[in-house]
């Protein structure tokens, strides 16, 4: 969905009010809201999620029905509770503002703040709400709300686990950290990211905390990652027989069973080609990054690798670690 703005805001931020901050009353009805649509989302009730939604998600519903049945499945006998919400005014933006609306909510008691940066948000009053699943394998479900008439309706849903292959994003936190200062640069990139993900309630929203992981994890980084990685900024590695790899992502996420860590690798092809070629090159391209950077064996039991080509659909493989020499 959107992603992390760290630019400066492009609008004057709008006006955040906290949970602590809030009338009972509101905080009773946001409170109610976020846990009706938690329970219709466990229960995979998609209907009734659909008449809990704004009509522009009520419209186009299938994503949003494929994102419910996965997280309900993975959240069946978990316990549900709401844990944050926010009140974010956004009445006085413009219609079809393309900008960033920002907003900054200082928590209270503390000189923490959360940050949200949400692109294109339309006029008017809206909630964030944070329903944690607590169980085997706890999850994030984390609501975006918008105030029509009385009633808040869902505006967006963006679920997530809060733990992969068995350790919560502290876990990642600390020992990316404990990886760097052993000199283990790449091993800890990958788990400073890892961390990032499981910590971040959605793309568009920052923290004090997630300022200070970020900040932490570029004063960490390999020397070759010291300006980040991305298609504008790829990472070459050359492999023995002299062909170059164009890596545009570097990251890792759990298995489907949530029980183990794949390396995902995603990087540059001019065309992906017939299935087997882009199969060797696919496996080519593992072999390349994990010889140049060995470390990255580390705690992953497999790699996906992405070939990406524009106007083409990618060509995706995974195997395990073990497999690639």
């Amino acid at each position: 969905m959107s992603t992390v703005s760290l630019a400066p805001a492009q609008t004057a931020p709008s006006a955040c009010t906290t949970q602590s901050a809030m009338t009972a009353d509101m905080r009773q009805s946001l409170t109610d809201t976020a846990l009706a649509l938690a329970t219709a989302v466990k229960a995979n009730d998609t209907e009734h999620v659909r008449s809990m939604s704004a009509p522009e998600i009520a419209s186009n519903f299938d994503s949003t029905v494929f994102v419910i049945q996965q997280t309900s499945g993975a959240i069946a006998s978990d316990t549900l509770r709401v844990t944050q919400l926010y009140r974010l005014d956004a009445s006085n933006r413009k219609p079809n503002d393309p900008t960033q609306a920002e907003f900054g909510c200082a928590l209270a008691g503390t000189t923490d703040e959360v940050d949200f940066s949400i692109p294109g948000l339309p006029p008017g009053v809206y909630a964030f709400a944070i329903v944690e699943a607590t169980g085997d394998r706890p999850w994030l479900l984390p609501i975006l709300l918008v105030q029509q008439g009385s009633a808040w309706k869902m505006a967006g849903f963006y679920p997530h686990a809060r733990a992969a292959a068995g350790h919560d994003g502290l876990w990642y936190w600390t020992t990316a950290r404990a990886n760097a200062k052993a000199g283990k640069k790449w091993l800890a990139w990958v788990q400073y990211g890892q961390a990032d993900q499981l910590l971040r309630p959605a793309n568009f929203i920052s923290s004090t905390h997630l300022d200070q992981l970020r900040g932490e994890r570029r004063t960490n980084a390999p020397g070759e990652l010291s300006d980040g990685i991305s298609p504008e900024a790829p990472l070459v590695i050359k492999a023995k027989d002299g062909a170059e790899f164009h890596f545009t992502s570097l990251g890792s996420t759990a298995t489907d069973d949530g029980k183990s860590l794949n390396l995902v690798l995603h990087y540059h092809v001019d065309s992906v080609g017939d299935s087997a070629a882009a199969n060797t090159r696919n496996t080519a391209a593992a072999s390349a990054i994990l010889t140049a950077h060995p470390e990255l064996r580390e705690g992953f039991s497999s790699v996906s690798v992405f070939a990406e080509a524009e106007g083409q659909t990618p060509f995706v493989t995974e195997q395990s670690i073990a497999e690639i020499h």
